[in-house]
């Protein structure tokens, strides 16, 4: 049987297909446009949008595990497709939103929520990872880097326990190559609590040139952001800075436990992705 990554040019998507393909696995692999995976020709690339699920029909033919990302619009009517199609285990790519106050009024854990609750509806067999921020959310800060060795922000003093996309990763093969973790929702957090112009700060060690923090109004933040991503994204954004000002985030065990590994530091994730900022 094999196992389908959905999503898989994506940055966690692209390293569970990385890390099946150690272990041996037969691996499939979607995205909108296949011509963006640059995957071994051994590996089955299908065309596939998560907007219409009647699209991963070919996809899905020996499928037992399907890897998901939760950017749908529509999760019920592709859960009914991924049942249907004979899947037997989802591992889904969720949000810690999920267990905040408030999720369910919220536009972050709300959408989760959602996908969630179909996936359980539907009596599948599941894992929802639940990372907290990326480390890679400082992948946006790569162009002020470049151009001025500065990072515009309204709040830097704001806390966080970014995660590396590969733990996400890690902990995804390990739930779609046997079944430990069934009906697990592990919390992935980084090892440590960082405030962004601390983030700020580890860049420019590790490029080897001071990058500075140019402190911004929201306003001013959320027309320079609004540049880039969309303006619900924008107001999310800004509120979690906002909110995480003085904060002290929780440390999850969960990949260390799992996997019997330290959890990989932000200083890791730039120094995996340094060629961004130089």
């Amino acid at each position: 049987m094999s196992v389908l990554v959905v999503g898989a040019s994506g940055a966690v998507g692209g390293l569970v297909v990385a890390g099946l393909l150690e272990r041996g696995e037969q691996v499939r692999a979607t995205s909108r446009d296949p011509r963006r995976l640059a995957l071994p020709p051994h590996v089955g690339t299908f065309t596939a949008d998560l907007d219409d699920p009647a699209s991963f029909g070919p996809a899905l033919e020996g499928v037992e595990r399907v890897f998901l990302y939760a950017d749908l619009h529509d999760p019920e009517a592709l859960v009914a497709q991924l049942a249907r199609a004979g899947v037997r285990h989802v591992v889904l790519l969720s949000s810690s939103a999920v267990t905040e106050p408030g999720a369910e009024e919220d536009y972050n854990g709300s959408r989760f929520l959602r996908v969630e609750r179909a996936i359980d509806a539907a009596g599948l067999d599941r894992t929802f990872l639940r990372p907290g921020g990326f480390a890679g959310n400082a992948a946006r800060w790569s162009w002020g880097v470049r151009a001025d060795s500065a990072v515009p922000l309204p709040y830097p003093e704001a806390v966080q326990a970014p995660v590396h996309e590969a733990d996400i990763a890690d902990v995804a093969v390990l739930a779609l190559t046997g079944d430990t973790l069934v009906g697990a929702a592990p919390v992935l957090t980084g090892p440590e609590r960082l405030t962004l112009r601390e983030q700020v700060a580890t860049i420019g060690d590790v490029i080897g040139r001071p990058v500075t923090v140019v402190e911004q109004t929201e306003a001013e933040s959320a027309a320079l952001l609004g540049r880039h991503v969309p303006q619900v994204w924008v107001r999310q954004i800004i509120t979690g800075w906002r909110e995480a000002v003085g904060t002290t985030p929780t440390i999850s065990d969960a990949y260390p436990r799992l996997t019997g590994r330290p959890a990989r530091t932000f200083r890791t994730w730039v120094e995996d992705h340094a060629a961004l900022f130089r």
